[in-house]
């Protein structure tokens, strides 16, 4: 009787058993190679190990009358022109680092960063810093009511 690999796998003659056992060995490796891949991927997500893998609890909700996505791209842009985000060896990080960090942060995606930054710098040089005027407006608003209730 003929084995069932041998009339599946071969087109027969002595090397027959030989040819199965070496194409299931590279079967084997395939999986193997593709199950380390899985593993790199998954070990190695983040560039940089110094953000932590927890969820964060803090949710951002992009609102158009007060702070966007670009807004958060706007924070992200500055960050960077800052000068006073680095990495573990001092070297300043790149936008998109930054806006990685901000997206695990506080639970949003911009999707595309650099579409967000280039709607930034489009804007007009008095809407440039919106969100940052939007913000420092609730400032001053809290600012004048507690010294309101002061009195």
């Amino acid at each position: 009787m003929i084995p069932l690999n041998y009339l599946l796998f071969t087109s027969g003659g002595k090397n027959a058993y030989k040819k199965v056992f070496l194409r299931k060995a590279i079967l084997f490796l395939e999986s193997e190679i593709e199950l380390l891949k899985l593993i790199y991927l998954q070990t190695n997500q983040t560039p940089h190990n110094n953000i932590k893998s927890d969820k964060s609890k803090i949710y951002f909700i992009p609102d158009p009358q007060g702070l966007g996505i670009d807004s958060m791209g706007e924070f992200a842009a500055t960050f960077e022109l800052s000068n006073q985000f680095l990495d573990e060896n001092g070297k300043s990080v790149p936008f998109k680092y930054i806006a990685e960090a901000l997206e695990n942060a506080f639970n949003f995606t911009f999707r595309n960063a650099y579409k967000s930054k280039s709607r930034v710098f489009s804007r007009k040089p008095y809407n440039l810093t919106k969100a940052l005027d939007y913000l420092k407006k609730l400032l001053i608003r809290e600012s004048r009511d507690k010294k309101i209730g002061k009195r």
